[in-house]
């Protein structure tokens, strides 16, 4: 799946994306609020700038994602808790 398919299916209301890979995809500056993507593969995507507020993240494998001044608030980490703060750092997340 590339990023203009990705937008396409968002801007048309679909917002269940598990599972899906999206490995090394660069959907920056997007707006994907309330998006569902526990489970996906998110390995060296950059999501840098775009607003992730409000998405499920569960399991999802994030090793070497860029995330750099996303929105995350709100969003449901892998770790089973929810972000509150402005994720800032780049490659945040190890696993």
């Amino acid at each position: 799946m590339d990023a203009n398919e990705v937008l396409r299916r968002y801007a048309n209301g679909e917002r269940n994306f598990r599972e899906a890979d999206w490995r090394g995809i660069s959907l920056t500056n997007a707006n994907l609020s309330g998006i569902d993507l526990s489970g996906a593969h998110l390995s060296n995507a950059d999501l840098s700038d775009s607003d992730l507020s409000n998405a499920n993240l569960n399991w999802a494998g994030l090793k070497g994602t860029n995330f750099s001044r996303a929105n995350l608030r709100g969003a449901k980490m892998p770790d089973g808790r929810k972000h509150n703060d402005l994720l800032e750092s780049a490659n945040y997340f190890s696993s």
